[in-house]
């Protein structure tokens, strides 16, 4: 269910980022970037000022195709209500808020992480130490694609090195420690 999850949001962000322009900047490699760009997320209008709740899942993308694109996928509930809205970040800049239609039943405090509880200082790390293990991997390069998943025991990030023969999974709690390297 994983892989097809992080499939099905690969595709999602491949057909959100297009071809366009964006930022020189890389959000998985330089300092700071990351942080700037969910800092302006924080600063809209209807959010700034409140204790923001993500909804489930988070998926950032780096691409560079004529020039670097970074894009952000995230789905923060409605600060004083129980209602989603997604919020898209491509081409250097913020789209949304869209409302996002829910279904089920289960119960909303089961569905999120406080925005605050996640370092999005320490991405540039975590890709550096998928950096370091992808120079063992013949043809080993950082995946394209992170994603920020809430499992049955919290929410952690999803990453991977893929090679010419082989792919490897990573996990990192929300403070960018590994806690998960293997081969798929």
């Amino acid at each position: 269910m994983k892989k097809l999850l992080v499939l099905v949001m690969a595709l999602v962000m491949l057909v959100a980022v297009g071809c366009g322009g964006g930022s020189s900047k890389n959000m998985f490699k330089d300092e700071g970037e990351l942080v700037r760009i969910m800092d302006e997320l924080k600063n809209k209008d209807g959010l700034k000022g409140h204790d923001l709740m993500v909804f489930q899942d988070i998926s950032l993308m780096h691409r560079e195709q004529n020039g670097v694109v970074d894009s952000v996928d995230i789905y923060i509930v409605k600060p004083g209500t129980e209602d989603v809205d997604n919020y898209s970040y491509t081409n250097g800049k913020w789209e949304g808020p869209n409302p996002v239609q829910l279904t089920g039943d289960g119960r909303m405090e089961d569905n999120v992480t406080p925005m605050n509880s996640i370092n999005f200082a320490k991405v540039p790390d975590m890709y550096k130490q998928l950096e370091a293990k992808a120079k063992d991997v013949e043809g080993g390069k950082v995946e394209d694609l992170l994603v920020y998943i809430l499992g049955r025991d919290g929410m952690y990030a999803s990453w991977g090195v893929e090679g010419t023969r082989e792919k490897y999974d990573a996990e990192f709690d929300l403070n960018g420690n590994l806690t998960r390297y293997e081969k798929e």
